[in-house]
């Protein structure tokens, strides 16, 4: 069994070795990792070229984030795909055999962990941490999507891995599609898979972070054809008690 991680990039100099690295870290298993570029300005491709061997480099334009995430699922191949942002690392070395040992012995199609997100002085400012999903469904809570692990045969049920009509919030519409809609089965890993860098598109002002609320509700109510009001107002809730002082 084997792996594909897609890394999107623009202008990613400072953090990409660290993206890199820690992939080519991992511990007992195979690695494709897609590194796909919008087109950079900076070192971004050189860092990537100096790095050889499962590497592959993808240059093609996009109209945002979740559009490259696609174009580079298209050039995945391997058994199953995860999405690991440019300024994010593995937390540590044997992270991906922990996640294939659980696909290969409960069966199922999703495996997802915890992340921890660090401030520019590398201290913790939040533990994010996913827990046991209730009946296996998402209810008041979202998976950080570095630390969720799909199948690719799976992510090839959907139109496509996101929608890129969604700016900040089409990882919780996949998320919801791929557990809600299509009750796909989904194992927790109790353990911190990911290490994110605070400042994403996310929560980089309260402009990102009242435009993710609003995406979040819009993507539940076209999912579920419910209102997403109190599954968001959950969600919120739950992350005020992961951050620390």
């Amino acid at each position: 069994m084997s792996f594909s991680i897609v890394t999107v990039t623009l202008n990613s100099a400072k953090t990409l070795a660290d993206t890199i690295d820690s992939v080519r870290r991992q511990k007992g298993v195979l690695v494709q990792h897609i590194i796909k570029d919008g087109g950079s300005k900076d070192e971004t491709l050189e860092i990537a070229s100096q790095k050889p061997g499962m590497i592959e480099i993808v240059e093609q334009k996009d109209v945002g984030i979740y559009d490259a995430m696609n174009q580079g699922f298209a050039h995945t191949k391997n058994d199953y795909v995860g999405f690991l942002n440019s300024d994010d690392y593995f937390s540590y070395d044997f992270a991906l055999r922990d996640i294939e040992d659980i696909f290969n012995t409960e069966s199922c199609d999703v495996v997802y962990g915890d992340i921890e997100i660090i401030d520019d002085k590398g201290k913790v400012a939040r533990y994010w941490k996913t827990g046991e999903l209730k009946g296996g469904r998402l209810s008041g809570m979202q998976i950080p999507h570095p630390a969720i692990f799909v199948r690719r045969d799976s992510l090839l049920k959907l139109k496509q891995p996101f929608d890129p009509k969604y700016k900040i919030s089409s990882d919780f519409k996949q998320q919801l599609q791929l557990l809600n809609e299509l009750k796909l089965s989904s194992r927790y890993l109790k353990k911190t898979l990911v290490t994110m860098r605070s400042g994403g598109a996310s929560s980089a002002n309260f402009g990102s972070v009242l435009l993710g609320w609003k995406e979040c509700i819009k993507a539940y109510q076209e999912v579920t054809g419910r209102s997403g009001l109190l599954f968001v107002a959950s969600k919120v809730i739950r992350k005020l008690g992961q951050l620390r002082s």
